[in-house]
C-alpha cells in the first residue's frame, strides 16, 4: 500500500511541476536536468509569442534553408501545448499504428519474454535494457529541446530585427 501511496506522490509531484513551467513560476532544477531545459524551452516560446505581436509577417522574414518561418512559429507552439498538456496519443494513430513500427523497446520486450525460463532473470534483464533506452531517449530529448529552445531564440530576435524593435 506505502508503495501506491508514494507513486501516487511522485505522479501528483510531476505534475505540479509541469504546472509551474506551464505557469512560469520560479522553480530551480539542477542545470542538468531534463526539466531545467524543459522549462527554457517553454519560456523561450513565450518569449517569442508576446514578441511576436503579428505572426504574419514572419511570411515577409528571409527563409533560411528549409525553415519557414511561419511555420516554425506555428510548430513550436504547438511543441509548447503538447508538451505541457497533451498526455494522450491520438487514438487513431495508436490504432493505425503496424508492427514495423514499434519503438526498440517494445519489440526487445516483446522478443525477450520467456527466453531463458527464469522469470527474475529476465525481468531484471529487461528493467535494465528499458532503463539504458530511457537515458538514450532522455539524451536525444534534452538535444531536441536545446535546439528548438535556439530555434525560437532565433525566430525572435528575427521578428524583432524585421519590425525595428529593440533586440
Amino acid at each position: 500500500m506505502s508503495f501506491n501511496t508514494d507513486l501516487s506522490t511522485k505522479l501528483e509531484n510531476s505534475r505540479n511541476t509541469l504546472r509551474k513551467i506551464a505557469r512560469n513560476d520560479n522553480t530551480e532544477f539542477s542545470k542538468q536536468s531534463i526539466l531545467n531545459d524543459m522549462e527554457k524551452f517553454v519560456k523561450m516560446v513565450n518569449t517569442m509569442d508576446e514578441t511576436v505581436l503579428v505572426p504574419s509577417r514572419l511570411m515577409n522574414l528571409p527563409q533560411e534553408g528549409d525553415d519557414d518561418p511561419f511555420c516554425l512559429f506555428a510548430m513550436l507552439n504547438d511543441l509548447k501545448t503538447e508538451l505541457l498538456w497533451a498526455g494522450e496519443v491520438d487514438e487513431q494513430v495508436e490504432r493505425g499504428r503496424r508492427i514495423s513500427d514499434m519503438s526498440d523497446t517494445e519489440s526487445d520486450a516483446s522478443s525477450a519474454a520467456g527466453d531463458s525460463g527464469i522469470e527474475g532473470e529476465d525481468e531484471r534483464e529487461s528493467a535494465a535494457h528499458a532503463a539504458a533506452t530511457c537515458r538514450r531517449h532522455l539524451r536525444g530529448l534534452r538535444r531536441c529541446l536545446r535546439q528548438l529552445t535556439s530555434a525560437a531564440a532565433h525566430l525572435t530576435r528575427s521578428y524583432q530585427e524585421e519590425v525595428g524593435a529593440p533586440v
